[in-house]
């Protein structure tokens, strides 16, 4: 396969700053962008040469048959982008700003941040542009998000500034970047799905620094937030906000410490279960792709790193869990996204981490089909379904 030419079915395998949820023990994935090669040198400041995926497709992929499978979306499809954010509330996936391209009045295509709120109805892969009322978050990419309750939290992310006239009494810290007209937010607001709102509460406690490309997950009533990029620096802070009394923690990464992890941006963050948390990847401040794995047990506050996995460095990947005690990470770059002189290298595997052991039947169904060919011949004493399953998943071209 041609890097410059990729067909349409192997799009699915290259791409970064893309959203995957779980739902129904399935992973859903949407957006995100491929870079191509570059025939000519450029800078930070040059158009990326990259192609944005299509918004009308939805990528599906089934852990148990092992098979991608691509959908076509309908109703109120939003526009080409990566950087969003994504959370699942009962049948709905709700997707918040993002980057893409639009056209200006000199036709040339621009890229820029959005604050638009789609909801994708999962089983029947429809959008639904979203108008809540009150004041919006501000357009940016690279926010968390996460969702509780009947709400659709959003927290930080990098945008361009914005003055509050509806709102004065907003509290808000926007920080410039140096180079683009854009910068770095601690915004904290969330949609109210009953109400259909924008509401920006109240907290008490210190509140984390503006950040993006951060991660962010809920346990419990509380969700805890780790990293992100704030001007230069790659941080490592980790803060809880509890979500019943609006409290931030403040930072809760002992720095005399020695088995913390490094500062990061651009990596994944997922509990996998009711007490602990998978990190893993990411890019840290001196522009090295990580490819660590760390284990937090948020009820003693102690990270530990995990030397089980043999993993890849990868960054600006997603992750989800679609089964308890197991982590599916997928797509990203594996190599430098500042580094100019060199093509993006697409993380075009997808990544299982277990820590927990899978079910009897999946066990056995992954043993049978690594011993096909000795096999297959008694396959057809089996039921009908479990030989769907076998054959399947040895199936050579695994995308429907």
């Amino acid at each position: 396969m041609s890097r410059e030419a990729p067909t349409e079915k192997h799009y699915v395998h290259r791409r970064a700053g893309h959203v995957m949820i779980s739902y129904d023990k399935r992973l859903f994935v949407w957006g995100g962008y491929m870079e191509l090669a570059h025939t000519h040198p450029y800078t930070l400041t040059t158009h990326s040469k990259c192609m944005y995926h299509s918004a009308i497709d939805v990528w599906i992929y089934e852990p148990l048959l092992d098979v991608w499978k691509r959908k076509l979306s309908r109703g109120d499809i939003p526009q080409q982008l990566s950087g969003s954010c994504a959370a699942v509330h009962n049948d709905h996936m709700y997707l918040f700003g993002g980057t893409g391209c639009w056209t200006n009045n000199e036709n040339d295509e621009v890229e820029n941040s959005c604050n638009n709120l789609w909801r994708l109805h999962l089983p029947t892969l429809t959008w639904e542009m979203l108008h809540p009322e009150g004041t919006s978050p501000y357009s940016c990419d690279k926010a968390a998000c996460w969702v509780y309750k009947n709400r659709f939290y959003v927290f930080g992310g990098f945008g361009p500034p914005r003055e509050f006239e509806v709102m004065p009494k907003i509290k808000v810290q926007f920080v410039r970047d140096n180079i683009f007209h854009r910068g770095w937010i601690d915004q904290l607001v969330y949609y109210d799905i009953d109400t259909n709102q924008w509401v920006w509460p109240d907290t008490t406690g210190p509140k984390p620094t503006p950040r993006a490309a951060h991660s962010a997950d809920v346990t419990g009533d509380k969700v805890y937030i780790f990293g992100g990029r704030y001007r230069e620096v790659r941080m490592n802070d980790l803060h809880c906000l509890d979500l019943l009394t609006n409290a931030w923690s403040g930072n809760l990464t002992n720095e005399e410490d020695a088995n913390v992890p490094e500062g990061r941006s651009w990596h994944t963050f997922n509990f996998i279960s009711g007490n602990k948390a998978i990190m893993y990847g990411g890019f840290n401040t001196t522009q090295q792709v990580l490819k660590d794995v760390w284990i937090l047990d948020v009820s003693n506050g102690s990270w530990q790193q995990s030397a089980q996995h043999n993993v890849g460095p990868v960054l600006w990947h997603a992750a989800a869990v679609a089964y308890p005690g197991e982590l599916t990470v997928y797509g990203g770059i594996k190599n430098n996204l500042l580094d100019y002189s060199q093509p993006k290298d697409h993380a075009e595997e997808m990544v299982v981490l277990r820590f927990s052991p899978p079910s009897l039947q999946r066990l056995t169904i992954e043993a049978v089909c690594g011993l096909d060919l000795q096999l297959r011949s008694h396959w057809c004493q089996l039921p009908q379904t479990l030989q769907h399953i076998l054959k399947t998943r040895t199936c050579p071209d695994r995308i429907l």
